[in-house]
């Protein structure tokens, strides 16, 4: 009996096996870098579409349209216009009140500046307006979409005081 002859063929055996074990090794690693390219493509149009809201935002805080009191909702579609975001921003008329003196509010000018003036009243009697921003989606489960919405007050006559 030859010892050498009974083990015949294993090193075909160990070859097939360490050709299927780099083969999933290779087939791993494909899949996380195709995995890793779809991730990264999916975040670059998840932060475009929060950009293209966001502009729309402050694009709609220039716009003096948007802060008339008791208006009916107002919606602007900012494509193709002097823009051009693939947008639309909708301004709501909200309600008529005081603001306290002790928060951050943005004016339609579109500066963030605290509301210090005053004690009990604050910044005075005031009109609210509700922006809201969405951009566009132009092909459903593929296209992102993102909202921003902000409010803004308007300096509005004091009813209580007459002015």
């Amino acid at each position: 009996m030859n010892p050498v002859r009974d083990e015949r063929g294993i090193i075909m055996v160990v070859a097939l096996g360490i050709v299927a074990a780099l083969a999933g090794l290779t087939l791993a690693v494909a899949t996380s870098g195709q995995m890793s390219t779809l991730t990264a493509a999916l975040s670059t149009h998840a932060a475009n579409a929060f950009y293209a809201a966001d502009g729309a935002a402050y694009y709609g805080l220039s716009d003096i349209n948007n802060f008339v009191p008791f208006m009916a909702p107002r919606a602007t579609n900012l494509e193709g216009g002097p823009a051009d975001l693939k947008s639309t921003v909708t301004a709501n008329y909200e309600a008529y009140r005081a603001l306290p003196g002790n928060l951050l509010i943005r004016t339609v000018d579109g500066n963030v500046r605290p509301a210090q003036f005053g004690q009990n009243e604050g910044l005075g009697k005031m009109y609210i307006f509700r922006l809201d921003a969405r951009k566009n989606i132009t092909t459903a489960g593929v296209d992102p979409a993102s909202t921003v919405s902000m409010k803004a007050a308007r300096p509005g006559p004091c009813a209580d005081c007459g002015n």
